[in-house]
C-alpha cells in the first residue's frame, strides 16, 4: 500500500499531468499544475509518456472519454470500469501510461461538456485508485523513483494496451 510518503508524489503527478493535458487540448483553468514545463523529472518523464503513447495510438484511443456518455451520476462507475478493464492483465508501466492519458481525458471530456466540477473529483478517483489498487505493484516495480529514469519501461508495455476493446 501507499506510504505517507508516496502520496504527495501521486497527487502531485496527477494534478500536474491532467492540467497539462487540460492545456494541450486550450482548457485554461488559471495558474496551476501542468502549466509551463515540468520542473519534477518524473512529471517529464509521464507528460512524455503520455504524449507518445497518444500519439501511437491516436486512432485506437480516439475520442475514448466521448464515448463513455460520462455524466456527472455514472462518471464514477464509468472511471472504474475502464480502469479495472485497463489493469485486468496486471499492472505494467504502459498501462499505467494509458491510465493517466485516460484519466486526463475524462477531465477533457468534463470540461467539454460543462461539468467542470468533474475534474477535480476525477483527480481524486485517479489518486484513490493508483494508491489503493496499484501501490503495491509501483512499489514492487521501483516505485515512482524508477520511472523518473526510466522512460524504456514507461514505454514498455504499451502494445498490451492497444488490444483493449471494452471502453464504450
Amino acid at each position: 500500500m501507499a506510504t505517507p510518503a508516496s502520496a504527495p508524489d501521486t497527487r502531485a503527478l496527477v494534478a500536474d499531468f491532467v492540467g497539462y493535458k487540460l492545456r494541450q487540448k486550450g482548457y485554461v483553468c488559471g495558474a496551476g499544475p501542468g502549466e509551463g514545463p515540468a520542473a519534477d523529472p518524473l512529471h517529464q518523464a509521464m507528460r512524455a509518456a503520455g504524449d507518445e503513447f497518444e500519439t501511437r495510438f491516436r486512432r485506437t484511443f480516439s475520442d475514448l472519454a466521448a464515448q463513455l456518455h460520462v455524466t456527472p451520476g455514472s462518471a464514477q462507475q464509468r472511471f472504474t470500469q475502464v480502469s479495472d478493464e485497463l489493469f485486468q492483465g496486471g499492472p505494467n508501466w504502459g498501462r499505467l501510461v494509458a491510465f493517466f492519458v485516460f484519466g486526463a481525458a475524462l477531465c477533457a471530456e468534463s470540461v467539454n461538456k460543462e461539468m467542470e466540477p468533474l475534474v477535480g473529483q476525477v483527480q481524486e478517483w485517479m489518486v484513490a485508485y493508483l494508491e489503493t489498487r496499484l501501490a503495491d505493484w509501483i512499489h514492487s516495480s521501483g516505485g515512482w523513483l524508477f520511472s523518473r529514469g526510466n522512460m524504456g519501461a514507461l514505454i514498455g508495455g504499451w502494445d498490451s494496451c492497444a488490444g483493449k476493446e471494452a471502453w464504450g
